[in-house]
């Protein structure tokens, strides 16, 4: 057991990290829009499936296949602000929230 202390602890330090990391992206987000983003969890997962996608048999470095999944999330972000949030600018919060929840649907099931 004392043997794999120092890997649970490096493990747990980093899901924690990951963690912080989406909720911190829910405050800023909620702080600068004040739309509160269901689909938050689907960006976590295209920039990691992306990455791993990517970076698969070699066919990028680690480091572009991280930076190349940061860009093409951004652009996944981007396009959604701009073709559904922006277009419900005035809207109710339950109509954005509904917005989100249909975004994160989308995203989960055409990923």
């Amino acid at each position: 057991m004392w043997d794999q202390l120092p890997q649970l602890l490096i493990t747990g330090v980093t899901v924690g990290a990951t963690y912080a990391l989406v909720a911190l992206g829910f405050a800023i987000i909620y702080n600068a829009s004040d739309v509160v983003n269901f689909a938050q969890g689907e960006f976590v997962m295209i920039g990691a499936m992306t990455t791993l996608f990517l970076a698969e048999d070699g066919a990028l470095p680690l480091p572009l296949a991280i930076i190349a999944a940061v860009l093409i999330t951004m652009g996944v972000g981007m396009a959604l602000q701009r073709f559904a949030i922006a277009r419900a600018r005035g809207a109710s919060v339950v109509a954005t929230i509904i917005i989100t929840i249909g975004a994160s649907i989308f995203l989960r099931i055409s990923y």
